[in-house]
């Protein structure tokens, strides 16, 4: 039997547990089965954290069992779980990721819901550091044209701690489009890490919506690192102005970001439920 918890932001679920639990080895294993929707819990990803004084590890595990670099929502939901069960009385947390250490900053306190902004770093456009396959004198990934599943699109492709392609259209996909082009992005060949993908409309500077498809686990209701992937992308641009508000079908975020400067993210968490897990292992 292995406790955790359940938290969400805007939909995006995932269960955080003491990393102690579970051997390292086999949290791959223990991620797909216990994210599945029918023999297990069902979530978007797991959350392995192990708490320290003033700070916190955490590893993030997508529901397929691939790891995640970092997961702006992900992150969040355990800053959440260290801030309920009280393992830091600080307003102010270090979660330390794959991608580096993040900050977050608990701005409000609700009923089982709370509010950060998120330091997540400078985002990298570089090809070799999303990483993007791209022809030798390829600086930037802006307004590159692909082709996927016999259509051809334009990305802007950078990495906010993962890797993100971003498209922006004047209206967004319907479902078929979406999940056609979605699931072709994440798997293109010029990703060989694969990567998240977000179709960006920019219905004033000061607001986008988006849809996004989420590497290692497909349609997602939100993203953290979607929604500034999606931001940085407008804001470069020139069809947003920071600070933007980042709009799903279940809840908006806000991204601040000046060319040179590190991303702000501000969103909230919130609290769904305390489980015990009996997991089989395979």
């Amino acid at each position: 039997m292995i406790p955790l918890s359940k938290y969400h932001s805007y939909g995006n679920d995932f269960l955080v547990l003491v990393s102690s639990h579970v051997p390292a080895e086999e949290y791959s294993d223990f991620a797909r089965d216990v994210c599945e929707a029918h023999f297990g819990l069902g979530a978007d990803g797991c959350v392995f954290l192990e708490p320290t004084a003033g700070r916190a590890s955490l590893r993030i595990f997508n529901r397929d069992g691939s790891e995640a670099g970092m997961s702006g929502n992900g992150a969040r939901c355990a800053a959440a779980f260290l801030h309920h069960r009280g393992l830091t009385l600080d307003s102010e947390v270090v979660l330390a990721t794959r991608s580096g250490d993040k900050v977050y900053r608990l701005t409000e306190t609700g009923q089982r819901s709370w509010t950060y902004q998120s330091n997540l770093g400078a985002p990298r456009f570089r090809p070799s550091e999303i990483p993007f396959r791209a022809a030798e004198g390829v600086e930037e990934v802006r307004d590159f044209p692909l082709q996927v599943k016999g259509r051809r699109v334009r990305v802007h492709a950078l990495s906010v701690g993962n890797p993100q392609c971003a498209l922006l259209v004047g209206e967004l996909p319907g479902e078929e489009e979406f999940r056609e082009l979605g699931a072709g992005l994440e798997r293109h060949r010029r990703f060989p890490e694969r990567t998240n993908v977000s179709f960006v409309r920019a219905r004033r500077p000061d607001l986008l919506e988006i849809r996004i498809w989420e590497r290692g686990v497909g349609p997602t209701h939100s993203s953290g690192t979607g929604s500034c992937g999606a931001a940085v992308a407008a804001l470069r641009h020139g069809v947003a102005k920071s600070p933007v508000t980042v709009r799903t079908r279940t809840g908006s975020q806000t991204v601040q970001w000046e060319p040179g400067g590190e991303v702000l993210l501000t969103g909230a968490a919130g609290f769904i439920a305390d489980i015990q897990y009996f997991w089989r292992r395979p």
